[in-house]
């Protein structure tokens, strides 16, 4: 969302009473709060729109820490703390609901004087993920122009080596895998740069097994042991999204296990269903842990962010592109690790049904 409605959205406010005259067919949320963050009030409509009860945000400051992710948090807290009297300020993070997935929204911030001091009005406008999906930010084009840049200088390196000489070389066997590598990466950001096309229902256990089997050849030469544990609750479990994508995000997490895991380690899936106390819909949690090498602190921190890899042979869209096909079809991925000891990747997605005849 431009920041001049963002803006205007504020402005339009003004006039009234927030809180008596509110309406709650309003399409955004509105709330105020002290200078260290403690929301005051919050209008009723958070939790049909943010999927948060009211009574969960007033009195804390967890619309500014709990709710979002550390990259999310630290960018809002920049601008609430740079915040003048009487100018407004815009940004467009993600915040966590109480099933755990993450919301789009575009966030605008007043600070407004008072007989006591300083307070801050905000008003929170959903933004859908279509219209998220389409936005790549400048920095990832900037990546990928410059990995595959670097592709190519090498096979440009490799023919000029291979011209000189005329026979048969190693180089041969490397300028073909720079070739794959290419590709591969090629594809990994048209995926990355695009959204899901054709969403259907889809079965969750038989998501998950079918990527399963489409690697566990690799995984069973590598003496690498993978167990399925999803639990008998979700059996039956119904969610929505594109299935290529949904592929496509599984086999990537199970990549990455592949790629941190050596002989005798394991990868055990598992996942259980969410509920919500304010009776909001359910959402599924599936858990990928490996024992494989882990991450250190710095790489834990990048971990989903485009084009970051501690490994020279990967580059880097494995997590991240995860993270984004899950976020586009409404869910969430979080990552732990310990050096040494492995990590474990959390999904969170909205259940759409459960199929007629199963429990949950």
């Amino acid at each position: 969302m431009r920041r001049d409605e963002c803006v205007n959205e504020l402005a339009n406010l003004e006039g009234m009473d927030w809180f008596d005259e509110f309406p709650s067919t309003m399409p955004c949320v509105i709330y105020e709060c002290r200078s260290d963050r403690k929301v005051m009030r919050v209008s009723s409509n958070s939790s049909e729109l943010l999927g948060i009860s009211p009574m969960l945000l007033i009195g804390n400051r967890s619309l500014f820490e709990d709710r979002l992710p550390e990259a999310d948090r630290r960018a809002l807290i920049s601008h609430f703390e740079q915040l003048s009297p009487g100018n407004v300020t815009c940004l467009n993070h993600r915040i966590t609901d109480e099933r755990g997935l993450h919301v789009w929204v575009a966030h605008s911030l007043r600070k407004v004087a008072s007989s006591t001091g300083f307070y801050v009005r905000g008003c929170l406008i959903p933004i859908s993920i279509e219209i998220w999906g389409r936005n790549i930010d400048a920095v990832s084009v900037g990546e990928f122009v410059h990995k595959l840049g670097n592709h190519f200088q090498l096979i440009n390196l490799l023919l000029g080596s291979l011209r000189r000489v005329g026979r048969e070389l190693p180089e041969i066997n490397q300028l073909q895998q720079a070739v794959d590598r290419t590709v591969e990466f090629t594809r990994s950001f048209a995926s990355y740069s695009q959204g899901p096309s054709c969403r259907s229902e889809i079965l969750l256990d038989e998501l998950v097994d079918d990527a399963i089997k489409s690697c566990i050849a690799s995984f069973a030469e590598k003496n690498v042991a993978v167990n399925n544990f999803l639990q008998r609750a979700v059996t039956g479990v119904v969610i929505r999204g594109d299935p290529h994508f949904l592929d496509l995000a599984f086999g990537s997490i199970l990549q990455n296990a592949f790629d941190a895991t050596g002989s005798g380690d394991s990868v055990n899936i598992s996942a259980n269903i969410r509920k919500t106390q304010s009776g909001l819909p359910a959402s599924v949690e599936i858990i990928v842990r490996d024992t494989g090498s882990g991450m250190d602190q710095e790489s834990l921190t990048q971990a989903t962010v485009p084009f970051f890899t501690s490994r020279r042979e990967r580059d880097g869209l494995g997590l991240s592109l995860a993270a984004r096909i899950f976020e586009l079809e409404g869910g969430a991925l979080t990552v732990s690790s310990e050096e040494l000891r492995g990590t474990v990747v959390t999904i969170l997605l909205p259940i759409y049904a459960l199929a007629q005849g199963d429990n949950g």
